[in-house]
């Protein structure tokens, strides 16, 4: 699992190529899956990604797409977490 707390906002100014979240992305192979904070994120054998939680279940054609999903989840769940 990773933890993603400490990546808020920074990787926006140093690159996604070095973040985490990224990278862990595209070391994904086919029909393998990782969970980031209640997010299984899978890379299916039709060179596609999804992403599925309690809440949604999403298809994605690329890795830039899907990391921006997954990030735009993750800042709002933790930005709601602040309050």
């Amino acid at each position: 699992m990773i933890h993603v707390l400490e990546q808020t906002h920074v990787y926006e100014y140093l690159g996604k190529e070095n973040d985490p979240l990224y990278n862990e992305i595209l070391s994904l192979q086919v029909n393998q899956s990782v969970d980031v904070q209640g997010i299984m994120i899978t890379r299916t054998a039709f060179e596609m990604y999804e992403i599925e939680s309690k809440a949604f279940h999403e298809g994605f054609t690329s890795s830039h797409s899907i990391y921006n999903r997954v990030s735009a989840i993750l800042n709002t769940t933790l930005s709601i977490g602040k309050e």
